[in-house]
């Protein structure tokens, strides 16, 4: 067997669904990324543009000294979905859903850099990625014939659809290169464009990340535009929506690494996490990829799948958030959630209305009526909160529920 044929033998043995090489040469995928970068889809990701970043992506040898091969692994992750989890929980995009695949990465390309420095290679130097560093981590992978890039911007593959992930192994020994992706096989289909609720694939493998589900609800730091509240739907981390509708993805295999699988967190529930502490937060997504929003991002983001269900029973807990969260980027966003709430409910409900869609009556949840005027209490007496930007969300709050839904 050959160096390369020894080395991916050992990739899919630690558990990783395919592997590829990559040989080292300038990438397509470079010009792509910067001219990205020129019209500022990056948002607020400055890192992304910094000198040292581009530079990098630019010349991955930069990274290891005389490259010479950058091998790229592949891990799928849980296609399915949970329609009661999701109900109860809000969406959490599949990835995330599971222990931090970053670690589950970590583990398995660890192993793989350790076997190659000691045994395949011995005195070789590598350096291990997984969206960690600046390398352009889908045009490798596509370089390496992992698979071609969809118009949704990610990798997707006929074997294996588009739910999995990527890692890298840069290594200065020569290794066999792998053929890249014959071809674009999304032809002339744009259910993914067509799908995404904020149309943030403004064209065809171009995605403009300040409308994206996924940045706003984990990378963006600040409120959420209120335009765009709506459109995020449920959605508290991440978003599958391009990936939902994609056609390849029926021939997505099941995740085979354990630590992947969504977790139940028996118990929670969205208005149980609107009321969680800091201390709360970090305990509960210590080993989740879900702690990279941040207590307040993640309670802003369950704030707006809150409002977007309009349901009279997340009320109290909303009022509480109004009345008592610590970030004045929570209280805000429970304000417009309140809002909305009351919008929906109307000023007549609950006196022979029928209520709109998304808004029915819970299980021992007060009627709509008493629903809107809790909401209204709610908001009415946090006009005297200390923050002016929340302020500012109480009376927009109040003036959209003053307006038929």
């Amino acid at each position: 067997m050959t160096p390369t044929e020894i080395l991916k033998r050992r990739a899919l043995a630690l558990g990783f669904d395919a592997v590829g090489v990559a040989a080292v040469s300038p990438l397509e995928a470079v010009a792509h990324y910067e001219a990205w970068l020129a019209a500022g889809f990056h948002g607020g990701m400055d890192w992304l543009a910094s000198e040292k970043h581009v530079a990098r992506r630019r010349d991955p040898s930069l990274l290891v000294r005389d490259l010479r091969a950058v091998v790229c692994v592949a891990l799928c992750h849980a296609p399915d979905a949970d329609p009661a989890r999701d109900r109860r929980l809000g969406r959490i995009a599949r990835y995330a859903a599971g222990e931090d695949y970053h670690r589950v990465m970590k583990d398995g390309l660890l192993a793989l850099e350790r076997f190659v420095q000691r045994e395949l290679f011995p005195g070789s130097r590598s350096l291990w990625w997984s969206d960690t560093g600046a390398i352009l981590e889908r045009g490798w992978a596509v370089r390496a014939g992992l698979g071609w890039t969809g118009k949704h911007a990610g990798v997707l593959s006929r074997e294996r659809g588009s739910w999995f992930l990527l890692g890298e192994l840069l290594v200065d020994r020569p290794l066999d290169p792998d053929p890249p992706a014959d071809a674009d096989h999304c032809g002339t289909c744009t259910r993914c464009l067509d799908a995404c609720p904020t149309r943030a694939i403004v064209a065809p493998y171009r995605v403009d990340a300040r409308l994206c589900i996924s940045y706003l609800t984990i990378e963006h730091r600040g409120a959420i535009p209120r335009h765009l509240r709506p459109l995020v739907g449920d959605w508290v981390f991440g978003c599958d929506v391009c990936q939902e509708v994609c056609p390849w993805n029926r021939f997505a295999p099941p995740a085979r690494q354990a630590r992947l699988h969504a977790r139940a967190y028996d118990g929670w529930s969205l208005e149980r996490f609107l009321a969680m502490s800091e201390a709360e937060f970090h305990a509960v997504f210590a080993t989740s990829p879900i702690r990279r929003a941040g207590r307040a991002g993640f309670a802003r983001n369950v704030c707006v799948a809150l409002g977007n269900r309009g349901e009279g029973a997340a009320v109290p807990a909303l009022a509480a958030a109004l009345a008592r969260d610590p970030a004045p980027l929570v209280r805000g966003h429970a304000a417009w959630a309140l809002g909305e709430i009351a919008r929906r409910a109307g000023p007549a409900a609950g006196a022979g209305e029928t209520p709109p869609p998304g808004a029915e009556r819970a299980p021992g949840a007060p009627p709509a009526a008493g629903a809107r005027a809790a909401a209204l209490d709610a908001l009415r007496a946090a006009r005297a909160d200390a923050d002016g930007s929340v302020r500012d969300e109480v009376e927009g709050a109040l003036r959209a529920a003053a307006t038929p839904a």
